[in-house]
């Protein structure tokens, strides 16, 4: 049988693998879950991982509150066999199912571009640019944001003028009480 497991795209637990080699696997939230994933978003026993006659696997939702999808199509009642690349999504966690290379199919994903065709894997990743910013989220930092700078340069200007008052309060209150010759 070929190495069957999921792989977890979610971030807490992103890049977790769990190798399939039982008959049955329940996921959910609850420590008595044969696969136990930590998330708010999935229920105590959130779907069943079921082996099929011919070793490929199905799966089914065991009445969760956010429900299962598989490649983004919602499953209620039925079962649902796996093929090699589907994405599960238990509650908001994102997972592979990767069934190893002899039962790979032609697997689509979610992406605009095919990496197969891009010829990538020539380039120095130190020089790939960034081929699309859609969905990703990004940073400011602090010298970049003019609001924050403006308030940071108001900032130091009333410190600034508050450090020279108390100077010229104290040179003029130690004159005043100095004897004059």
């Amino acid at each position: 049988m070929a190495n069957v497991k999921i792989t977890i795209l979610s971030e807490k637990m992103r890049g977790t693998s769990f190798e399939l080699t039982n008959d049955q696997y329940t996921i959910g939230r609850a420590d008595s879950a044969n696969i136990c994933i930590p998330d708010p978003t999935i229920s105590g026993h959130h779907c069943t991982l079921l082996r099929n006659e011919d070793e490929t696997y199905s799966v089914r939702d065991e009445n969760s509150t956010n429900g299962t999808r598989v490649n983004g199509e919602r499953i209620t009642d039925q079962i649902v066999p796996m093929k090699s690349g589907d994405i599960l999504q238990v509650g908001g966690v994102e997972i592979l199912f990767d069934m190893g290379d002899e039962h790979r199919t032609e697997m689509h994903t979610m992406t605009v571009i095919n990496l197969d065709d891009t010829g990538t894997a020539t380039i120095d990743s130190a020089r790939m640019r960034n081929l699309g910013t859609q969905g990703v989220k990004t940073t400011r930092k602090l010298r970049e944001n003019k609001k924050h700078n403006m308030m940071f340069y108001a900032l130091i200007g009333v410190v600034g003028v508050a450090v020279i008052a108390a100077l010229i309060w104290l040179i003029l209150t130690l004159t005043k009480g100095a004897p004059q010759p």
